[in-house]
């Protein structure tokens, strides 16, 4: 995740680098739990997002977890030491024990936050999340109302999302937007990014296209590098114009580490070698993906994956494995050391401190096999230093059909 504003910043001079918190300071040992959980509590939605990672269905599915099994559930992550518990679905609001489970694990420790399309928190719901402890709220949209209406699959679908943001925030929660971009809703990103500051939102969140669920079968209108560094360049001069004019909309991109390298090179071209210099010493602070480590995922069904996206892995199954056996999985253990272990343009990646070879789950989707290079990646062979001969996936990437299961 690339957090543009707050870089800006440092680019800037106005925040120094050594006083931003580095996220991953160390990775993390092979049995410690990841601050950040995202569960899926449950599996049916009122939306049909054709990107949708979870894939998620019309009607109830009867594997989600029982209320007993989901306490527990809460009480395991929070003796573990997970710090934030991200509420997601399917629509979460859907399930009729939401509150039940976000009281609960505000209460044991966790900090609940809630991922939603908007469309069913009314001004009770918030009210009742705020009391709940729920501090955070992040509503997907996908552009203004004519075309996230049509693409999400409900009428009024915007409008009642966007009353949810007024709601959410009116109960004092800090309010995100999420936006998945494709070549289908590139033209949308600036539009919603103003919509965004003019309605008071905290949060601006750039998601690139994954391809896991639906999301796979939408591949062909994901953006080429060359279209998504385009998208970048222009969300990062926006971002910089919201610095300077004092907005508070803080904004944010993810699902594709190359954009730190992209920022980074930008930031070069933009305000010199100086700036740049401090930019990248936040981002090899922090590092790139850590699925696995800084984040895991738990479906309905309490299958345990390396984030949210990774859904083609499974590490363990809350109903039957303690969280000390899933935390030792060998995928996790291999995922800490991924930077031996990536192969083609990735391996010889000069970014790879700061990227880490992005999202695994792209390359596995791509070309079956694990470690090979992400095929989203926006920087060009020059750019990180690897000849065309290494960015090719090689018939020993290709054949390497990882059984990690």
């Amino acid at each position: 995740m690339l957090e543009v504003t707050e870089l800006v910043n440092v680019a800037l001079g106005r925040v120094a680098a050594d006083t931003v918190a580095a996220h991953a300071p160390a990775r993390y040992g092979a049995r410690v739990a990841p601050p950040v959980v995202v569960w899926n509590v449950c599996h049916h939605c009122n939306l049909r997002c054709p990107h949708c990672y979870a894939a998620a269905t019309s009607a109830p599915s009867p594997h989600d977890l029982t209320t007993t099994e989901a306490r527990r559930l809460v009480d395991s992550l929070a003796e573990a030491g997970v710090r934030v518990l991200i509420l997601s679905g399917g629509e979460p609001l859907l399930r009729d024990d939401l509150l039940e489970l976000a009281a609960h694990a505000h209460a044991v420790g966790l900090h609940p936050m809630l991922s939603t399309s908007g469309v069913p928190l009314d001004a009770r719901m918030a009210g009742a999340l705020a009391t709940a402890g729920v501090s955070y709220v992040g509503v997907s949209l996908d552009g203004l109302a004519p075309f996230n209406d049509s693409y999400r699959g409900m009428q009024g679908g915007f409008e009642r999302a966007a009353l949810g943001v007024a709601y959410a925030k009116a109960a004092g929660m800090w309010v995100g937007v999420r936006m998945t971009v494709t070549r289908l809703n590139a033209a949308q990103v600036e539009p919603l990014v103003e919509w965004a500051v003019m309605n008071g939102v905290d949060r601006f969140y750039l998601s690139h296209l994954l391809y896991s669920g639906r999301g796979f079968t939408l591949a062909a209108e994901d953006l080429s590098p060359a279209e998504s560094r385009a998208v970048l360049g222009q969300l990062f001069e926006t971002a910089e114009r919201l610095v300077r004019r004092g907005a508070a909309l803080r904004v944010v991109t993810g699902g594709n580490d190359s954009d730190g390298p992209c920022f980074l090179r930008w930031i070069e071209a933009r305000h010199g070698n100086g700036a740049a210099t401090h930019v990248e010493a936040v981002l090899r602070r922090r590092g790139g993906n850590s699925a696995g480590e800084r984040i895991l995922a738990i479906d309905h069904r309490g299958r345990v994956h390396p984030d949210q996206f990774f859904t083609t892995q499974v590490v363990g199954d809350i109903r039957r494995h303690t969280f000390a056996e899933i935390l030792a999985h060998p995928l996790l253990q291999a995922l800490r050391n991924r930077e031996e272990l990536l192969q083609g343009r990735c391996g010889a990646c000069a970014y790879k401190a700061v990227c880490r070879g992005s999202h695994r789950e792209r390359a596995l989707a791509r070309y079956g096999a694990l470690w090979a290079p992400d095929p989203a990646c926006v920087m060009t062979d020059c750019e990180v230093g690897v000849s065309p001969e290494s960015s090719k996936v090689n018939a020993a990437t290709a054949d390497a059909r990882e059984a990690v299961v």
